[in-house]
Formats: structure tokens, C-alpha cells, sequence
């Protein structure tokens, strides 16, 4: 599966509730230096382009930091286990 094929992708929980769209998929590196996705960015609306300011622990300058809270308010990570991919829809 390509990443382009989840990005955009209308996404529900276990139970069948939408969480939203898929915006960003994460990945950490397991012990053979493999990328293995962990979770995914789920945003509640189609807003455009993130920009990386939505990350914890990033730093932007003020006025894009206000900016991409309005813009991107409700995003969120859903751990990859907690994604019920069967319900995906473009």
C-alpha cells in the first residue's frame, strides 16, 4: 500500500465514529531500521497544506502559530491500531 493511497481518506475509529481525513501518516524506525507508520494525522475538514506547525514541540513564529491553530483546529493523532481502515473512503 502507498501512502497516497490513505492521504485524503475519510477515516472512522473501532466503534464506526468518523475522526476525519487523513493528512499525515507517521512512521518511527523499529529495531531493524525499518519505517513503520504509528500513527496518523487526522484532521476534521479539508483545510489545504499543512505546514508542520500543528507538530507538538515545534515553534513557530507567532502569527503562522495563531494562523494554523484556526485553520487546523481539531487535528489530531490517532495511533495506527485505533484507525478502522475498512471503513476508508476517498
Amino acid at each position: 500500500m502507498l501512502a497516497s493511497d490513505l492521504l485524503g481518506r475519510t477515516v472512522r475509529d473501532r466503534d464506526g465514529n468518523v475522526l476525519g481525513r487523513v493528512a499525515d501518516l507517521l512512521a518511527e524506525t523499529d529495531e531493524a531500521g525499518r519505517q513503520r507508520i504509528v500513527r496518523v494525522l487526522v484532521a476534521p475538514r479539508r483545510r489545504g497544506r499543512l505546514l508542520g506547525f500543528e507538530r507538538p514541540g515545534y515553534q513557530p513564529p507567532w502569527v503562522l502559530e495563531k494562523l494554523t491553530r484556526v485553520l487546523h483546529r481539531g487535528t489530531r493523532e490517532v495511533a495506527w491500531e485505533d484507525v478502522d481502515w475498512s471503513f476508508a473512503t476517498s
